[in-house]
């Protein structure tokens, strides 16, 4: 099943890239972005390469992981968002821009990328972060209510449960 965030914006530049990394490598992890990612230019999936420097999973430990999700900037039409209520919509109306990231629920690390990215985003550019019907509006603390909920939710991960796929390269 699919999943999907939305960070709403006037305006996203490549600018924000490298404090997007840099917040990201404050969750337990080390990570690169593909190389060349541009959010002017990219839509489709988007690979992390990662490493944990605090694994559930033993053998997790020392490697070097890639997981991502589906990205896309997008013009906002309050009109095509119907699923949020009145006040939403009227204070997200003021919003040109939606950066979409979608992901299969069922993917724990595509998860944590998408859930912890849509946050980093919203932190640094200021603009709400909506998931179905819910949008949060406090930014500044976004990423860090983020990684606790992840966090709680990796824990209660069966060990036989988890995906992962190991990096064999950029594609």
């Amino acid at each position: 099943m699919s999943m999907e965030y939305w960070v709403h914006l006037n305006e996203i530049s490549d600018d924000i890239i490298p404090d997007m990394i840099s917040e990201l490598n404050k969750f337990e992890m080390t990570c690169e972005i593909y190389p060349g990612f541009s959010f002017s230019k990219h839509s489709g999936f988007l690979p992390f390469k990662f490493r944990l420097s605090n694994p559930k999973l033993d053998i997790l430990k020392d490697k070097d992981l890639v997981s991502g999700f589906e990205l896309y900037v997008e013009d906002f039409d309050p009109e095509d968002a119907d699923w949020f209520s009145p006040e939403d919509l009227a204070r997200l109306s003021e919003f040109k821009k939606t950066v979409s990231i979608r992901f299969a629920a069922s993917d724990s690390f595509q998860l944590r990328f998408a859930d912890l990215t849509s946050a980093v985003i919203a932190k640094l550019t200021g603009g709400p972060r909506s998931f179905d019907e819910d949008v949060d509006y406090d930014t500044s603390t976004i990423a860090d209510k983020s990684w606790e909920d992840l966090k709680h939710w990796e824990n209660s991960i069966a060990d036989d449960d988890w995906r992962y796929y190991e990096f064999q390269g950029w594609h």
